[in-house]
C-alpha cells in the first residue's frame, strides 16, 4: 500500500466472521501501528497486543484481547520528498462500502469499539487517566533540567588519544556537558543584551526538541529510539540517509532494558503515591469544610432532581467530558512532538525554530519596540 503522509498509520483489527446477513461480525480487538519511526529497507517482525481502542487508556490493569504478528517493510524512494510533504494540506479520503455490516468493520478497525463522544463516567475516567499518563513528559523535562543545572555529561564526544610507546592513536569516548555550557553562555548573553531574547526564545524551542531526541536515542531499548535530528537533516540535504538498514539482534540490551524499565516504573509509582496522598488530604479538608457548613444551620443543601430527569449529572458532567476531550487532543499533539513520537513534525519545528532564531538575531529589537510604541502613542492618544 502507499503512504500519503508521514503520520499515516496502519490500522489492523481482528473479527469473528459471521456468515449470517442479519448479524454483525464480532469485534475482537484492534491495533494502530505508527510507521513514522521505522527505517527504510528494513524487515520488521512485530507482535502487537489487541485492545478495544487506542484513543483512551484501557491497558492499565486490563488484559489484552489477543495478539497479532505481522511482517512490515518500508520502501522510501526519496525521504526529502516525504519530509516536505508535511507542508501540504492532508487530502480527505472516503471509503465507500455496500452494507452496514462492512461499514461497522471498517469503522471499528479505524476508530475502535469505544465511543468517546458518548456521555459516560467511564469515558471521563479514561480522559482523566490519559491526563495522568502525561506525567511522562514532566519526567523528561525534569531530568533535562536537573542535568542542566548540575552540569551532567549528556553529549557523547570522541577524542583521539595518542599512545606514545606504540605510536598509535586510540579513540576515547567521553560524556560532555554540552547543554549546560550552552545554557550558561546563552544566559549571560541575554542578561548583557536583552535584544537577544526573541532569538533565544525560538532557539530554546529547537534546543529542547534536540535534547529530548538525544535522550530518547540513548534508551537501551532499540524499539523505543526514534529518528534523530541529524537523521532528518541529512535526509533534507541529500534526499536520503547514508546509513543502511537497521539491525536489531534478538534480546539486544535485555539486562539494561529491564534495569531502565524497573527504575522508570518505580519513579512513576512513587509520583503516583505522592499524588494520591495529596488527593486524600484534599478530600479530608473538603469533608471538614462541608461538615462546618452543615453545622451552621439545618438548611437542606442537597440537590433535588426533577421528576423528568433521568440522569441529573449529565447536564454538568457532559460539558466537562467534552472539554477533557479537547484538552487531551491538544496534549496528544504536544506530547507526540516533544518526545518525538511524530519525528517529522518535531524536526520541522526544531529546524524552523533555529532558522527564526538566526534571522531574529540580526534585528534591533530595542529600536523596533521603541519606535512601535512611539507610533502607537502618537496615533492612538495624540
Amino acid at each position: 500500500f502507499n503512504m500519503m503522509r508521514t503520520s499515516s498509520q496502519l490500522f489492523l483489527a481482528v473479527f469473528d466472521s459471521d456468515s449470517n446477513p442479519f448479524s454483525q461480525h464480532d469485534f475482537i480487538g484492534r491495533v494502530s501501528v505508527d510507521l513514522s519511526n521505522f527505517r527504510n529497507n528494513t524487515v520488521y517482525i512485530l507482535i502487537y497486543n489487541l485492545y478495544k481502542t487506542a484513543k483512551c487508556e484501557p491497558r492499565r490493569g486490563a488484559a489484552p484481547l489477543g495478539s497479532i504478528k505481522i511482517r512490515l517493510r518500508l520502501e522510501l524512494e526519496d525521504e526529502r520528498t516525504l519530509l516536505l510533504s508535511n507542508f501540504e494540506l492532508p487530502a480527505s479520503v472516503y471509503v465507500n462500502v455496500e452494507s452496514k455490516k462492512d461499514f461497522n468493520v471498517i469503522h471499528k478497525t479505524v476508530v475502535g469499539n469505544v465511543d468517546l463522544k458518548r456521555y459516560g463516567l467511564g469515558n471521563i475516567n479514561s480522559y482523566v487517566n490519559e491526563l495522568w499518563s502525561y506525567l511522562v513528559v514532566y519526567y523528561f523535562l525534569e531530568d533535562a533540567f536537573v542535568g542542566l543545572l548540575l552540569w551532567r555529561g549528556r553529549s557523547n564526544l570522541t577524542l583521539p588519544v595518542p599512545l606514545i610507546p606504540s605510536f598509535t592513536v586510540q579513540w576515547k569516548h567521553l560524556t560532555f556537558p554540552l547543554h549546560s555550557i550552552a545554557a550558561f553562555l546563552i544566559a549571560i548573553s541575554v542578561v548583557e543584551n536583552p535584544d537577544l531574547l526573541p532569538s533565544v526564545s525560538f532557539g530554546c524551542i529547537g534546543w529542547l526538541l534536540v535534547a529530548t531526541s538525544e535522550k530518547r536515542s540513548k534508551n537501551p531499548n532499540p524499539w523505543i529510539r526514534s529518528k534523530s535530528f541529524g537523521y532528518f537533516l541529512l535526509s533534507l540535504i541529500l534526499g536520503k540517509h547514508t546509513t543502511g538498514p537497521q539491525s536489531i539482534e534478538p534480546n539486544e540490551n535485555v539486562d539494561a532494558i529491564e534495569a531502565n524499565s524497573t527504575s522508570w516504573m518505580k519513579r512513576v509509582k512513587d509520583a503516583e503515591e505522592k499524588a494520591n496522598q495529596r488527593a486524600i488530604e484534599y478530600a479530608k479538608e473538603q469533608e471538614e469544610y462541608w461538615s462546618e457548613i452543615e453545622s451552621l444551620g439545618d438548611g437542606d443543601i442537597s440537590t433535588k432532581a426533577g421528576l423528568f430527569t433521568i440522569d441529573p449529572t449529565r447536564v454538568y458532567l457532559y460539558p466537562v467530558q467534552e472539554w477533557l476531550g479537547i484538552i487531551c487532543d491538544i496534549l496528544r499533539v504536544v506530547r507526540n512532538v516533544i518526545v518525538w513520537e511524530e519525528p517529522h513534525y518535531s524536526f520541522i519545528i526544531a529546524f524552523g525554530s533555529f532558522i527564526l532564531a538566526f534571522v531574529l538575531y540580526f534585528l534591533p529589537w530595542g529600536y523596533l519596540i521603541k519606535w512601535t510604541l512611539r507610533v502607537v502613542a502618537w496615533v492612538i492618544f495624540g
